[in-house]
């Protein structure tokens, strides 16, 4: 999809009817909402086990029938599916039309991306969340919104999309010798909020920082990387901003935020969340297109109570962890964070790592592939770095045996080493 089918995707009637409903649920009791999460389950569980032949296979598999699955606290009946037992398998997962499929994929430095399925609708109704979200911190869709998400590579330093009112600047190409030249593009904008990763963000900070530069941006959107206390106590007295910290995943399952008292909570009627100690058990509500019913998150979500009605629709969230990376710094300063985006639309890789050990020397790139890994692979992945950190950087890939990454919890979100040679 180009910018524009995207932008329309995003913005159009199905997300203005969602939004509404959004905002019916938000005036319900628990009980109501409970309810609702009932009914949703349900009818997410009859649809899958009917129209979807990896469920069929699976439940069947498991001695499950569709009479055996009652209410929602039944869930627990069903089996669990993670990103190893799905891959091979989303061509019957997905249950809509093929000319209605949009292809989205996670990201990849754990193994090799997990294609995944959405349609138009799928897609709006996301987008209506974060609309609403948006909205009920003070950013309305349409006012000037400043872009820090990697969205650029190295080769382009900003770009302004006129009928989403964004301006896009390449965090890759953030550095001491350029700061003035953003400083003032983003001055003329007058940006009334900001959405980043918050490692680009305090990088922006520290930079102006450094000019004896300070900005005024009233609310800043977070998401994709661990928001880090140190980071937030940097980056809302120098932009003289609000964070509101985002928590989803690529595929669609899961969806948590933060309200005006800095707690974080899960967007009603989202998704269904079994907290679990070393990771998160989902289950997608919103799109019947491509059901994800039971499926682990790694990443950690420490909550207060144990009881899963509790937890469903008002859980005392505690911490999230799961997705703290380093950046690959280049030569001229420039910081490239969420470095898995390199590993999207390559396959064939079973893990990888990435080690810079100074600015001068190559990044590494470790590489752990399966036996149908080709030169075509290599170069998609090759294209892919060089249009995030550029040319200046030496990129070298090595091809190993995952007994020489033992060393780190391979399993985390991003895998991004910065350590120095033994």
């Amino acid at each position: 999809m180009n910018q524009w089918s995207k932008y329309f995707a995003k913005n159009n009637l199905i997300t203005q009817i969602e939004i509404n409903r959004l905002n019916k649920l938000y005036q319900l009791g628990n009980e109501a909402l409970l309810e609702r999460y009932n009914d949703s389950f349900l009818s997410i569980f009859k649809h899958a086990i009917k129209n979807a032949p990896f469920y069929k296979n699976l439940y069947q598999s498991h001695g499950i029938s569709i009479n055996d699955i009652k209410d929602i606290t039944d869930i627990n009946k069903l089996p669990i599916i993670d990103k190893n037992i799905i891959k091979s398998q989303v061509d019957k997962i997905y249950t809509n039309f093929d000319f209605l499929k949009v292809i989205g994929l996670t990201s990849g430095t754990t193994g090799t991306p997990l294609k995944i399925y959405r349609t138009p609708f799928d897609i709006a109704k996301e987008q209506a969340y974060i609309h609403h979200y948006r909205k009920l911190h003070g950013f309305n869709a349409g006012q000037p919104i400043l872009s820090l998400r990697g969205v650029l590579g190295k080769s382009v330093t900003h770009e302004y999309f006129k009928p989403a009112n964004i301006l896009y600047v390449s965090s890759p190409n953030v550095n001491e010798s350029t700061i003035e030249m953003y400083y003032d593009l983003i001055q003329k904008f007058k940006p009334v909020a900001v959405e980043a990763y918050p490692s680009y963000l305090h990088k922006l900070c520290i930079e102006l920082e450094n000019k004896g530069l300070k900005l005024d941006i009233p609310v800043s959107f977070t998401s994709s990387e661990t928001l880090l206390s140190w980071q937030r106590e940097k980056i809302e007295p120098f932009l003289n901003t609000k964070i509101f910290d985002w928590y989803g995943n690529a595929e669609r399952s899961i969806l948590i935020a933060q309200n005006a008292k800095m707690e974080y909570y899960p967007m009603p009627l989202y998704s269904i969340n079994e907290f679990r100690s070393s990771s998160v058990i989902t289950t997608n509500l919103t799109n019947k297109s491509f059901p994800l019913i039971r499926y682990e998150v790694d990443d950690q979500i420490e909550v207060e109570s144990k009881d899963f009605l509790q937890n469903l629709i008002n859980p005392k969230i505690l911490s999230i962890s799961g997705r703290q990376s380093d950046n690959v710094i280049l030569k001229d300063g420039s910081h490239v964070g969420c470095v898995d985006h390199a590993f999207k639309g390559v396959n064939h890789i079973e893990m990888a790592q990435i080690h810079q050990y100074n600015v001068i020397d190559p990044i590494e790139v470790k590489l752990v592939v399966n036996p149908s890994f080709s030169k075509a692979d290599e170069d998609q992945l090759r294209a892919n770095w060089i249009r995030m950190v550029g040319t200046e950087m030496e990129l070298l890939f090595t091809y190993c045996d995952k007994s020489e990454l033992t060393y780190i919890p391979y399993q985390k979100y991003h895998i991004i080493i910065k350590q120095k040679p033994e």
